[in-house]
């Protein structure tokens, strides 16, 4: 809770991806409050009042996630909303202020972002007008990125091996999520 509400003010990308951390926190402590406070609040340090809040918090995101279907993927909707604010964001620096910069740093990482795509088969449910669900592949740059941060972060988490390759494309695409993290706040200050 603390640690997101600071995220969300100063890296907006580092949010994103420490709440697809906890949600998976969430789901490997199968939803159990009880498994959740004695593994990550009741050590943590804080005050009895912040571990308060954080238990609270915890139960709140709980609820969220079962009222939203999210057992077993899926992120919370407000996540997904920052998302789709970097989404829009990326698209209009490209598209219709063509920010030299920001452009310059996306065309150095899209091979490396078409490889995610490829690999991640980024899926989403889209009702047809019968009202039957179809599943289709959806093709989000952002989305991608966060996906390959993620995972590059769970593999360190693993004390797995990286390859140089691995290190170089991601290089490229974190100073990509960098630089649009830093446009968005300025944008967001009115800037």
């Amino acid at each position: 809770m603390f640690v997101a509400e600071e995220k969300i003010k100063s890296n907006i990308a580092e949010y994103v991806l420490y709440m697809w951390h906890i949600e998976d926190a969430i789901r490997a402590y199968q939803f159990e409050i009880a498994a959740i406070d004695k593994n990550l609040i009741e050590n943590s340090g804080m005050s009895l009042v912040q571990k308060i809040q954080l238990k609270n918090w915890y139960i709140d995101l709980i609820e969220k996630m079962r009222r939203s279907r999210l057992e077993k993927k899926g992120h919370l909707e407000e996540v997904n909303e920052k998302i789709a604010e970097l989404t829009l964001l990326h698209t209009t620096l490209i598209q219709a202020i063509k920010d030299k910069e920001y452009i310059a740093l996306y065309e150095s990482a899209k091979p490396e972002i078409e490889e995610l795509k490829k690999r991640s088969e980024i899926k989403s449910m889209e009702e047809t007008p019968d009202g039957e669900k179809k599943s289709t592949v959806v093709k989000n740059d952002v989305i991608a990125c966060f996906n390959g941060l993620y995972g590059l972060w769970l593999l360190r988490l693993q004390k797995k091996t990286i390859s140089k390759e691995t290190t170089e494309a991601m290089k490229k695409i974190s100073a990509m999520m960098a630089n649009l993290t830093v446009k968005y706040h300025s944008m967001m200050n009115g800037n």
